[in-house]
């Protein structure tokens, strides 16, 4: 656009400086009215230009500025459906393992307090029943102490305290399991203590262990995972929506660069036919109208009316007919045989 406003030809039709001479009579002012016009349009295709091409820088800016907008929202919508694709699919078959696991743990557990409470029950009973050992272990060291037994005794164990005379043969080491039937039960019944107590603190640990807790974590944390998958899913979505109006966006400023780029070189061609045109009517490069002067003749009249009677217009036919043969070659995607010329030509 600079170099068409500082060509000096376009500067001279501005300023209706023009080397040429020229006549003043009516087809000169004819000429001249027609210039004007040509002028003003030309003046004006060059507003036209500088607008178009304006226009057509705004429209590349706009162009680059939704380009950049669409790529940083795919690359966002990218970003969540990688999210979703891995480490959403990933925590959801993570939740149904956990909760397949939780199930089989609490039904273990649940399992296990009923053996343990029935192991704590059995040693309960039996508690009891050691219990009763006892009071025979103790009814049967107040029989053997008892004097009136001493009889009974030394027929068992071969003596007895108080019994005169020899020792008699007695049961073999019957002594030895009286005493064992006497004190033994005590140190059982110790260990059924023992035993008792620590059934039940195990019965109490396994409560403390409060595996059923499991259940609602694992149903928060289900929750949890689904609602972040589903946050995901309506981001995907908003971007999804987003991309396609910026596609379109896209699209529509494509076309209107396009659009801008045509009526930008289609005001250019105008341009340049206005200023060519211009250039051609200020100052006429036309050689083809051969001029006839009186001087040429001598003050024949004879010789003068042969020179006026030929025509001057000729060698300008002929360029025109030039001209015909190469638009017919310029607009042809294949070679045109050149066309036999008019013998006037």
């Amino acid at each position: 656009m600079n170099e068409i406003r500082q060509s000096s030809n376009y500067n001279r039709q501005k300023s209706g400086d023009c080397d040429c001479e020229e006549r003043d009579n009516a087809t000169q002012n004819t000429i001249n009215a027609e210039k004007k016009k040509i002028c003003d349009e030309l003046y004006t295709s060059a507003g036209k230009v500088s607008m178009l091409e304006q226009r057509f820088k705004g429209e590349n800016k706009v162009f680059e500025d939704k380009k950049c907008l669409f790529t940083k929202t795919e690359a966002n919508y990218q970003r969540f459906r990688n999210l979703d694709m891995f480490v959403g699919s990933e925590l959801t078959q993570t939740n149904e393992s956990v909760k397949a696991n939780v199930a089989v743990y609490i039904k273990n557990n649940k399992d296990l307090n009923g053996l343990l409470k029935g192991i704590a029950q059995s040693i309960k009973n039996v508690k009891t029943k050691f219990a009763d050992l006892t009071d025979a272990a103790c009814k049967l060291e107040s029989c053997l102490n008892d004097s009136c037994n001493n009889s009974q005794r030394k027929a068992i164990t071969g003596s007895a305290p108080g019994c005169n005379g020899e020792p008699i043969e007695a049961c073999k080491d019957s002594e030895t399991i009286i005493q064992e039937l006497i004190c033994r039960p005590k140190g059982l019944s110790s260990d059924i203590d023992s035993i008792f107590k620590a059934s039940f603190d195990v019965v109490g640990i396994q409560k403390f262990s409060n595996i059923d807790s499991l259940d609602p974590m694992q149903t928060n944390l289900s929750k949890n995972a689904k609602d972040f998958i589903d946050h995901i899913n309506g981001i995907m979505k908003a971007r999804d929506a987003d991309m396609k109006a910026l596609q379109g966006d896209i699209v529509k400023s494509v076309q209107d660069i396009t659009r801008a780029a045509m009526e930008r070189n289609h005001e250019r061609s105008n341009f340049e036919g206005y200023k060519d045109t211009s250039e051609f009517v200020c100052c006429p490069p036309c050689d083809c109208v051969v001029p006839i002067s009186n001087n040429d003749c001598g003050g024949d009249m004879k010789k003068l009316c042969e020179q006026l009677n030929q025509p001057m217009l000729k060698k300008c036919e002929k360029l025109i007919c030039d001209i015909c043969i190469d638009v017919q070659k310029a607009f042809c995607c294949q070679d045109v045989p050149t066309p036999q010329k008019d013998p006037g030509c």
